[in-house]
């Protein structure tokens, strides 16, 4: 082995030549002598080793390893540029966390080829997390019980102690302080001419025989959080004033006032409220007060939070692949790594208006208009809720056998121009919203200017999916927007609120000559939608639907040519119709050799505005009230197929409790 020494005018530069000429050292170059010429010959293989007790001015190798994954990505983009034909070339990360500042953010210069990928991988799956968050340290106990710590950085949603989620502090789901028989409709009250000030209009909140809650601080921090049918709506308090033995609840606008009218569900008494001091007394709850910098925790039984690890999210995105119309980013694998630790801090600015699957009505944009049914977005043209990963015109990149948990909205977007990309045995738990989100709602997704932007041949394979939706319960497991030839195939599914698998968008609007008579739009398309060609396959969907309505295992809306859901094993839904859901414009949609039992509707059609129902074929499924105790034998195949493959069935020890 040898290494060359390079002169350069400042460390920095020296340290990434000094690392270069080590990388082309470990790789053997044989140099091959031409007359005066010296050429080298690639090596096949470059391996980077990083770790989080490195240094960034160190050469890279397993002894003295790198310390940022960004360092890596500097000295690999050098190579790049110097060596032909292209090497395989491959980060591996030593065991740790690596707590971030920045996303990382890999754009087309990070491309490998597609003989050979570049590729960042755990030393060993899952002994490597990249966090957003930040540890909290400083905690002292308090008088009362709590322990408390001082914070001056970015607000968070969401808190972890030795890794388990703490609760935001609440009045519990209709008690535990929280008592609705206290609470009515400004509107409702105002009839009876009881209101005291006249210049309060009816949608501005409530009123409260609860005075005491005058007296609490950051009235302005509190949520009022809405659970009704297929939706989770929270929105901001203005102002908590007392007047006389009532308390008047004042809501934040236009956000409340678009809820109180919002097409589909609307606001009506709240089920819970949510963040305040006030409200600090179960174990396992906190609250940050930003104004005063101060973070406060009830502990649970045995924790010891001046020696127990606290850890909050910073960072909205963890992890960015991004390129661009012309050129986008191709070829990278990412293999054994968990990303954790996403904040979203949105909500606690304006609310969540959700509409359905975590898709909000944007209060601010100039899209929102009015129609009989209430406020909506035009076109449906509605606000998606970030992820932590994002995929924008990217092509071939994979994630094997990762983890995705502790986040604050979604695991994964796949977006605009992206093909070809891959999530492939990996396991998504503990998030916010929903897991994996592929395409979106907006004008470019459903009528594209260019043919380029259009989503396609995207595929979610032998993946678990489990305990999302646990701060937006209209989050689902999967969504699937206006796209081309996505797969979902072989995965495991359950212990969600709402639906399974969500797969098209609209209600018939963007398609070509439009939806129903009665869905008035501002104009009609003549042409459709990219969404076609969709395969949802041999998915094992179990245990969802809690406490969510009308939705499903698998969900779907609008025209989908030459889509079909295939193989499918959905039981155990508790909420209606729980089974496969053809909804409102759903179309051209083959439904075969599906088994379902133990849902309210193992088959439900919604779809009849247009006579789309007749386009939708549906036969040889096997539908059950209750599973028989013998089945037919290809009953027992379709069961037997469906859901992780079994080199991947592994996965499934890792669900606390088992997955029902």
């Amino acid at each position: 082995m040898s290494t060359t020494r390079i002169w350069a005018d400042s460390p920095s530069a020296s340290a990434t030549m000094v690392a270069l000429a080590f990388v082309v050292g470990v790789c053997a170059i044989n140099l091959v002598v031409l007359g005066q010429e010296t050429r080298p010959r690639p090596a096949k293989v470059i391996k980077l080793f990083v770790s989080p007790d490195g240094d960034d001015s160190a050469n890279g190798s397993q002894d003295a390893p790198l310390r940022t994954v960004a360092r890596a990505q500097e000295i690999l983009r050098q190579l790049r540029k110097s060596m032909a034909p292209k090497a395989q070339m491959t980060v591996i990360l030593m065991p740790g966390t690596y707590f971030l500042d920045k996303p990382l953010e890999f754009g087309p210069q990070d491309s490998g080829e597609d003989e050979a990928p570049i590729v960042y991988q755990a030393w060993k799956p899952g002994s490597v997390i990249i966090s957003g968050g930040k540890r909290v340290g400083g905690w002292q106990q308090t008088n009362v019980g709590l322990w408390e710590a001082p914070w001056k950085q970015k607000p968070f949603r969401q808190l972890y102690v030795n890794g388990k989620r703490g609760v935001r502090a609440r009045s519990g789901t209709l008690g535990s302080g929280y008592d609705p028989s206290r609470w009515e409709s400004l509107q409702e009250f105002s009839r009876g001419g009881n209101l005291p000030d006249a210049d309060f209009a009816a949608c501005e909140g409530y009123v409260s025989s609860a005075v005491e809650m005058a007296e609490w601080g950051n009235p302005q921090d509190l949520e009022l959080v809405f659970v009704k049918t297929w939706s989770q709506m929270r929105y901001l308090v203005r102002e908590l004033r007392r007047e006389g033995d009532i308390l008047l609840v004042l809501m934040k606008q236009p956000q409340f006032y678009h809820g109180r009218f919002k097409e589909g569900v609307t606001v009506q008494l709240p089920d819970w409220i949510e963040n305040a001091y006030e409200l600090l007394d179960e174990p396992g709850e906190w609250y940050l007060d930003r104004l005063a910098g101060k973070l406060f925790y009830l502990p649970r039984p045995g924790e010891e939070l001046s020696q127990d690890e606290v850890i909050v999210p910073q960072l909205e995105r963890i992890l960015i692949v991004r390129g661009d119309l012309d050129n986008r980013v191709r070829n990278l694998v990412f293999r054994g790594i968990v990303f954790s630790h996403a904040n979203w801090w949105y909500p606690s600015e304006v609310g969540h208006a959700d509409v359905q699957a975590n898709f909000t009505l944007d209060s601010t944009s100039d899209k929102v208009i009015f129609r009989r049914a209430g406020f909506l977005a035009v076109h449906n043209e509605y606000r998606k809720s970030p992820a932590a990963i994002l995929l924008r015109y990217a092509e071939n990149v994979c994630f094997e056998n990762c983890s995705f948990t502790k986040l604050g909205s979604a695991g994964v977007d796949i977006e605009q121009g992206s093909r070809g990309n891959r999530l492939v045995g990996c396991h998504f738990f503990d998030i916010s919203g929903t897991a994996v989100q592929i395409g979106d709602v907006q004008r470019d997704d459903h009528h594209p200017d260019d043919v380029r932007k259009i989503v396609a041949d995207n595929s979610v394979e032998n993946c678990l999916i489990h305990d999302c939706g646990l701060e937006y319960m209209g989050g689902v497991g999967i969504f699937v927007g206006y796209t081309t030839r996505t797969r979902i195939v072989h995965n495991e599914i359950c212990r969600l609120p709402y639906t399974g698998i969500s797969v098209g968008w609209g209600w018939g609007e963007e398609d070509a000559g439009g939806g129903p008579p009665y869905y008035w739009q501002p104009f009609r398309y003549q042409t459709p939608t990219p969404c076609r060609e969709n395969y949802i396959a041999f998915n094992h969907i179990h245990h969802i639907m809690r406490p969510m309505e009308d939705g499903g295992g698998i969900y779907t809306l609008g025209n989908q040519p030459g889509t079909l859901i295939q193989g499918n094993y959905i039981h155990h839904a508790v909420g209606a119709p729980g089974g496969i859901y053809l909804d409102e414009g759903s179309g051209y949609i083959e439904v075969r050799e599906n088994v379902v039992h133990d849902v309210h509707s193992p088959v439900f059609f919604n779809n009849h505005a247009q006579d789309r129902i007749a386009t939708c074929t549906v036969e040889n499924n096997f539908f059950f009230d209750t599973l028989p105790t013998e089945v037919p034998p290809q009953v027992e195949a379709i069961m037997a197929r469906a859901g992780l493959n079994p080199e991947y069935r592994h996965l499934l020890q890792q669900v606390p409790g088992g997955s029902k």
